[in-house]
């Protein structure tokens, strides 16, 4: 894991246990701060009360996790939004577009694309996922937060037709064998949004190669990826952060 992976992981994982220790406990955040509570030993007196494994992620304890102002469902049948994600929409926000037709590619509980709706409400947006199990979780977060959006369970973007003007993921990219090293966490994740094939780019490289033959003229492929596997880009791709933005010319 990288420096800055860590930083990050530990930064997310102060964040959950506060909001753990407020949720349960009921305590105010700004008296464990305050106060200097031992978050990691409030962590572990939760757990043995409630009968969770060691290191069981915060968020499928609350069964919820903030994304881009809004909460969102989680369980173990998806991935936990991390916080850096929202930068993906960020990207979009900056690219000042106003796509009509959006597909997010794995959605898994569904913020990206239900994010993208709440902010394009007029745009027709799709959520594909291979998974029927993260599809459901994705409804129930769609229908709380007031999303009318189509939910599709397939291979990446296999099924779909026409052209697309803004197609978001965030695909599993870790190589086979590093599942663990990035965050401790994902032991209790689902493997399927995690194993991205024997290198990790597997998966990504036939979401490239998809999307980029369904983007209509001047639209965006946006998805977050592992920059060990930026070498392996097609020409003309942006690099943002741990983000790639490919534009299919003509517009």
């Amino acid at each position: 894991m990288r420096l800055g992976d860590l930083s990050r992981c530990l930064a997310q994982e102060t964040e959950e246990l506060l909001e753990l220790a407020e949720g349960i406990l009921g305590i105010s955040r700004a008296r464990l701060l305050v106060e200097g509570v031992d978050l990691g030993g409030a962590r572990a007196l939760l757990e043995t009360l409630l009968g969770y494994p060691k290191g069981y992620p915060v968020p499928y304890i609350l069964g919820r996790v903030p994304f881009y102002g809004k909460v969102f469902l989680v369980d173990e049948r998806v991935l936990i939004p991390r916080s850096e994600t929202e930068g993906l929409i960020d990207i979009v926000l900056s690219l000042g577009i106003s796509p009509k037709r959006i597909v997010d590619v794995g959605t898994g509980s569904g913020v990206l694309g239900i994010t993208l709706k709440l902010l394009f409400p007029d745009a027709l947006v799709i959520l594909t996922d291979l998974s029927p199990d993260a599809l459901k979780v994705a409804k129930r977060n769609a229908l709380r937060l007031g999303a009318e959006v189509r939910m599709v369970a397939t291979d990446l973007l296999a099924g779909l037709r026409g052209e697309y003007d803004l197609i978001v993921s965030n695909p599993p990219y870790v190589a086979e064998g590093e599942v663990g090293i990035y965050d401790p966490r994902v032991r209790f994740e689902p493997e399927m949004a995690l194993r991205g094939g024997r290198t990790g780019y597997e998966i990504t490289e036939r979401l490239v190669r998809e999307a980029m033959g369904m983007l209509s003229p001047g639209g965006y492929l946006i998805f977050e990826s592992d920059p060990k596997h930026f070498h392996r880009l097609p020409a003309g791709a942006e690099i943002r952060g741990r983000f790639v933005i490919l534009k299919r010319g003509g517009a």
